[in-house]
């Protein structure tokens, strides 16, 4: 089963050295959407004063190998 490494940045790179196995890529798009959905959800500081959240997905660890995906959330004070 291929494994899917999730690395975030809020200020702070964080790089995934252990990643998840997933069946198939769909899989594993599907978990970094309700990833990101839910660290939202529980800590929504990670977006202000425009600076962007992102999560990403890769098939090697440390930010290394073919980027997968990409997921950016930001806010701006109108």
């Amino acid at each position: 089963m291929p494994r899917y490494f999730f690395h975030t940045h809020n200020g702070v790179t964080v790089l995934d050295v252990r990643g998840l196995e997933f069946p198939n890529f769909r899989a594993a798009r599907d978990e970094a959407i309700r990833t990101c959905g839910e660290m939202l959800r529980q800590i929504p500081s990670f977006i202000n004063n425009g600076d962007p959240f992102q999560l990403w997905v890769t098939d090697q660890p440390e930010g290394k190998g073919k980027k997968l995906l990409t997921l950016t959330v930001s806010a701006e004070n109108g």
